[in-house]
């Protein structure tokens, strides 16, 4: 499945319980330098899914979902320093990698601006406005537009490159309050549902000639008090081209790491977990789901069968869990981490770079 380059917009978004409703807060949940988080791409049997739902005290009711992705996308976020190309989109000062797409953002107090969004072989720099894309606080009935968004865009055709200028709006509403079901396995009470749409209007010089177009794409992103990044997103993208006869649309469906783990968890003797990132080098992150309250040890085994590492996790109450284990100094080579329970296990290879 191809990537969607604009599905960043509000990846970074997520928030608290206040009053009788969650809602979206820079102060608990913004990310800052050093965060990071895993997703996935799942496919879904679910026709149509229940995007159309909005409203309070409603329930999205996911089901049949299969993951595609084989590997965690591991999302960082580091200092503008970090990246050179930072000084092409002003005032950034926070930048999101996924190994394949590197996003630009201004964050402020109670404001995050998307700067740029640079994917090889196609751009989107902000330096003529801005996207405004969170307001904090932001609970069920927020809703903000940005008319002021635009800048210059380039796009690597079969044909050649082909640059110009955009110009559009940015529209983020939280829309929707309720319950998330995924696989009658992994339910969230206490939801709410951030959409962001975004229009573009491009004009661009190709070498087959001028080439205007519409670009629209619309992210729904779920939260609760479990996870500081989204715990299930969709995204339709769709873009028009009238005289190159273009019109094309596609969807993405990703889901948190950890939560993936427990849509796929189907037996309380099986612990299901996710190590990223995979190959690691100096630690390794474990996302891991467990159905009873146990205690647990994590031990990671080198190939000859001598155990290397090991890390006790006593009484843990069945739930989502995030531990980093120190892999430093451990020589590159390939492993398994083993997670034993008094009644359950599981078992995971890992790839040590150095």
């Amino acid at each position: 499945m191809k990537k969607l380059y604009f599905i960043f917009f509000t990846a970074f978004l997520s928030g608290q319980i206040d009053a009788q409703t969650y809602t979206l807060t820079s102060s608990n949940h913004q990310p800052i330098v050093g965060d990071s988080y895993g997703a996935l791409t799942v496919d879904t049997n679910s026709t149509p899914l229940p995007m159309h739902i909005s409203g309070a005290g409603v329930t999205w009711s996911i089901t049949a979902l299969t993951l595609t992705d084989s590997i965690v996308a591991l999302n960082t976020f580091s200092t503008a320093a970090t990246y050179s190309n930072s000084a092409n989109y002003a005032n950034t000062n926070l930048v999101q990698y996924d190994s394949t797409t590197t996003t630009y953002f201004n964050s402020s107090t109670n404001m995050v601006e998307l700067t740029g969004v640079d994917a090889g072989q196609f751009d989107l720099n902000y330096n003529a406005g801005n996207a405004t894309i969170a307001m904090y606080p932001m609970a069920f009935g927020f809703s903000n537009t940005d008319n002021t968004v635009g800048g210059d865009m380039s796009v690597v055709t079969p044909f050649g490159p082909a640059t110009g200028t955009f110009t559009g709006t940015v529209t983020t509403q939280v829309d929707g309050t309720g319950t998330l079901n995924l696989n009658n396995i992994s339910v969230f009470n206490n939801c709410v549902r951030l959409a962001t749409m975004q229009n573009i209007l491009f004009d661009l010089a190709t070498p087959l000639g001028q080439m205007a177009g519409i670009l629209d794409q619309t992210t729904y992103n779920f939260y609760n008090s479990s996870s500081k990044f989204p715990l299930f997103s969709v995204t339709y993208f769709h873009v028009q081209v009238p005289d190159a006869g273009i019109d094309q649309g596609q969807a993405q469906v990703t889901i948190l790491s950890s939560v993936a783990i427990g849509v796929k968890e189907n037996s309380e003797k099986e612990i299901l977990f996710k190590a990223y990132p995979n190959p690691a080098s100096d630690e390794v992150q474990l996302h891991f789901v467990i159905a009873k309250n146990e205690s647990y040890t994590f031990e990671i085994v080198n190939a000859i069968g001598q155990v290397v590492k090991t890390v006790s996790m006593p009484n843990l109450h069945m739930g989502m869990y995030n531990e980093t284990i120190n892999t430093s100094d451990l020589r590159a080579g390939i492993y398994t981490i083993k997670v034993t329970g008094t009644s359950s296990h599981g078992t995971e290879k890992l790839v040590i770079q150095k």
